[in-house]
């Protein structure tokens, strides 16, 4: 059977690094939310890009590369709070 996310079917189902679905809902909801604003600022910048001549295909490209290189300054520096798992 397949997973899915607890509060919104259209969302992605958030993994733990064991591969294991995050259960706590406080944790899912800020996921949620992260992934809804990330959507919306890609689409605002795909959209530009577009209305001002750029080639769609080096647009996303450029932005996947983007997501795959970004710094993540806070890994490992402090445990997250509220609920286990």
């Amino acid at each position: 059977m397949r997973q899915s996310n607890p509060l919104d079917a259209s969302m992605p189902v958030w993994l733990d690094g064991q591969g294991e679905p995050i259960a706590c809902i406080e944790k899912i909801r800020v996921m949620n939310d992260n992934f809804a604003e990330l959507q919306r600022v890609l689409i605002d910048a795909l959209e530009d890009g577009i209305l001002i001549g750029a080639d769609e295909a080096r647009l996303r490209a450029c932005f996947a590369a983007l997501a795959n290189e970004v710094p993540l300054p806070l890994v490992g520096a402090r445990q997250a709070e509220g609920c286990a798992g």
